[in-house]
């Protein structure tokens, strides 16, 4: 990769047991400390070590030696040629790591120049989209050598020279000083937040495949300051900043998917939801266009909560955009544990990368399995009768009869709400009983009135209280995830 963008010149100052040299070689490719070379298809990346030097040449000949786990792994050797010199050689992936010497050879003697360590090959991934994609927690100390991340996550602040000179490190959950969830709004070294650190555990150990992710998360943000301006200055924008550290890191080509938790910001004018689908849209597309070994976007639909008065309205624009592009999977938060009406626990992070790892695992690491990964989705509502309405879901539900939320019990049956032609909103129905059956739902009407659309859980409070929603769920019999919310499905 080209560091520091174009090219440095490394100045050597003996002392360390390294020989001194009269000249400089100016590098063009060098690998760098902690950096993660992401894999081909062969499951190897190139490694290229290339420059001139600046002065006159008191060498001829330049040796990389490569270690893999501290074992010689290979040697390749380069003549000058005009003050150039070029090497490459290839790291395969894998829970090892390795270390680089370069060599100069002078009076038939190898002195060593320079030594790169803890270099990983594997995958990388992208996070993004507001507070929910990243939050931080004291209680995420999880580390591993074989989890990597680039620069500093800096929500809204412009990327500055200190910031650039923050390249590999180890990925955190964590944030320095922080005390329980948050660092919506803090600088953050190689932040990953808890369940991008989570989801990094989930590949490592199962598919002992080193990751690197970048997370360019802003809290409270919008779609539209997540979108490319290319008429701003690059690093003034959230797009912008993500995009220069993966290109620094030297992956612009080879993300392999987004994970994208945003929209609570979109809920709070009509207009803004109305015109989420077609801003998606274009953002996928620059997405594609500068990442472009983009192969999938993973995209969770919101918890009722935090958000304004159409958080139902988008909600289901969110499963549509899902429904309507092959690229992009959406999982469901209904169900996670530990929902604040804003924010989750540490808990209900965690929750989040093992919802989303089966469908990774399954995309990217040839995971085969019987089990059912994805949420249930309504797929057909219709009258059975005049009184009945059958719902049917992609795979066998069940139903939490009711919960209990601040001293008062809320049930299954009051979340379902119906549309006639004149009705500007859904209104609550008298359901005298709900039946279920493998993959449907009956719900019998105590009136026979003549419904046209029925929707699933309230906008974000339990009616007539000022309580966030938070169950009872339909849940998936077989994976125990709450199904994706709908809103105003035409009843047949």
């Amino acid at each position: 990769m080209k560091s520091f963008k174009l090219y440095f010149i490394l100045f050597i100052f003996l002392g360390q047991g390294i020989t001194s040299f009269s000249q400089e070689l100016k590098f063009y490719n060098l690998p760098e400390n902690y950096q993660l070379y992401a894999r081909d298809s062969s499951n190897n990346a190139s490694v290229l070590i290339s420059g001139e030097v600046i002065g006159v040449p008191d060498f001829k000949k330049l040796t990389l030696k490569v270690f893999k786990n501290d074992v010689l792994f290979d040697s390749k050797e380069d003549t000058l040629q005009n003050k150039k010199f070029s090497i490459t050689t290839k790291v395969d992936a894998g829970l090892h790591q390795f270390r680089f010497e370069l060599y100069l050879q002078k009076n038939s003697k190898d002195s060593l120049y320079l030594t790169v360590d803890n270099v990983v090959c594997g995958d990388a991934y992208i996070i993004s989209g507001q507070s929910n994609s990243h939050a931080s927690s004291s209680l995420s100390t999880y580390s591993s050598p074989y989890c990597r991340s680039f620069g500093v996550k800096t929500g809204y602040e412009t990327y500055n020279e200190e910031d650039k000179k923050v390249r590999w490190g180890l990925a955190t959950g964590n944030l320095k000083d922080l005390e329980g969830i948050g660092g919506w709004f803090k600088k953050n070294p190689f932040g990953v937040g808890v369940w991008g650190m989570e989801l990094m555990k989930l590949i490592v150990e199962k598919h002992k495949v080193p990751v690197c992710i970048i997370n360019g998360g802003s809290g409270s943000s919008s779609i539209e300051q997540n979108m490319l301006y290319p008429e701003k200055p690059s690093l003034e924008t959230s797009f912008g900043r993500l995009a220069y550290r993966v290109d620094q890191a030297g992956l612009k080509d080879k993300i392999k998917a987004i994970l994208w938790h945003q929209g609570e910001t979109n809920t709070n004018t009509e207009e803004s939801y109305l015109s989420y689908s077609s801003n998606f849209k274009t953002l996928v597309n620059d997405w594609k266009r500068v990442y472009t070994g983009l192969e999938k976007v993973y995209l969770f639909q919101l918890h009722p909560g935090c958000g304004g008065d159409y958080a139902s309205e988008f909600r289901e624009i969110q499963y549509q955009i899902a429904n309507q592009n092959e690229m992009v999977n959406i999982m469901s938060t209904t169900g996670v544990i530990g929902h604040d009406g804003c924010h989750f626990s540490y808990e209900g992070y965690l929750e989040f990368a093992h919802r989303i790892s089966p469908l990774v695992s399954r995309d990217f690491y040839n995971q085969k399995t019987n089990a059912i990964i994805t949420p249930p989705i309504l797929i057909n509502a219709f009258y059975k009768n005049k009184k009945e309405i059958v719902l049917e879901f992609n795979q066998p539900i069940f139903l939490e009869e009711k919960k209990e939320v601040k001293g008062k019990i809320h049930y299954i049956k009051e979340q379902f709400f119906f549309g006639t032609t004149t009705d500007i909103k859904p209104k609550k129905s008298s359901i005298e009983s709900i039946k279920i059956a493998n993959n449907s739902l009956t719900l019998t009407l105590k009136n026979g009135v003549k419904y046209q659309d029925i929707t699933y859980l309230p906008n974000k409070v339990y009616e007539n209280t000022t309580d966030i929603y938070n169950g009872p769920w339909i849940r998936g019999a077989q994976n125990n995830l709450g199904a994706l919310s709908f809103h105003r499905k035409k009843i047949q």
